[in-house]
């Protein structure tokens, strides 16, 4: 059930049968030169489709909010559309949404994330809301938690990657241009942070050879993140 489709008198009536809101949460940056700057909003936001979907045969409604755009993403603010939200503005954005959701009186909170730069804001902003209501968080990195599940599928993963290219060509393959998409694995042996390292483990804005991405592998992925995503839901709601 999408929030912000309801008035408020239809949200107010239905939030009285429903525990659970999901919120997307994602980044406007770099993916390479073949995929959307929007790519990691546009992920979590079919995984939550089809888990709403899912979720419904199984006689559960949940809310799915309106997304979070806008990420932290200080590595690849080099690159022109990246916009880059500080750590500490995110954390408290996402704290603040998340306070007022438990003040709704909703039990489950669920951050469907979709980029690697929100994660210790997004804990730090869960943990200070868990320490202040009676609510249970969970935060779900899709490409993080079900990277077993996800390596079987494909030869590799990584930003802008094989894994990510695959999933854009289900949601938007008007928006991917394959003939551009190109680039290999980087890693470094330790965390490096200086003003350019973008550059270095992220050349055009890939960590990851994207050539090998396919429609079937994108339809398979989000099936079983959506599959996975709807098991761990049902015990909890």
């Amino acid at each position: 059930m999408k929030m912000e489709e309801l008035s408020w008198e239809e949200f107010a009536k239905m939030k009285k049968s429903i525990r659970a809101v999901l919120i997307p949460v994602g980044s406007v940056e770099a993916h390479g030169k073949h995929l959307p700057l929007g790519t990691d909003v546009f992920a979590p936001l079919e995984i939550s489709r089809r888990l709403e979907k899912k979720l419904k045969r199984k006689g559960i409604d949940i809310f799915i909010a309106p997304p979070v755009w806008y990420g932290h993403s200080f590595v690849l603010n080099l690159y022109p559309g990246t916009i880059n939200v500080k750590a500490d503005t995110l954390r408290r954005y996402i704290r603040d949404i998340l306070d007022e959701f438990a003040l709704e009186g909703f039990k489950e909170l669920i951050i469907l994330n979709g980029h690697g730069g929100n994660i210790y804001p997004l804990v730090e902003a869960a943990e200070e809301i868990a320490g202040k209501h009676d609510v249970e968080i969970l935060l779900i990195n899709w490409w993080i938690d079900f990277r077993e599940e996800i390596s079987k599928i494909c030869s590799s993963q990584g930003h802008a990657g094989e894994d990510e290219t695959s999933v854009m060509l289900v949601i938007a393959p008007g928006l991917v241009k394959m003939d551009k998409a190109k680039g290999e694995k980087k890693a470094l042996p330790v965390r490096v942070i200086k003003k350019d390292i973008g550059l270095e483990v992220f050349p055009d804005g890939v960590n990851d050879n994207p050539r090998g991405a396919t429609r079937e592998k994108g339809e398979q992925i989000l099936e079983i993140v959506s599959d996975k995503i709807a098991e761990i839901l049902v015990g909890r709601l």
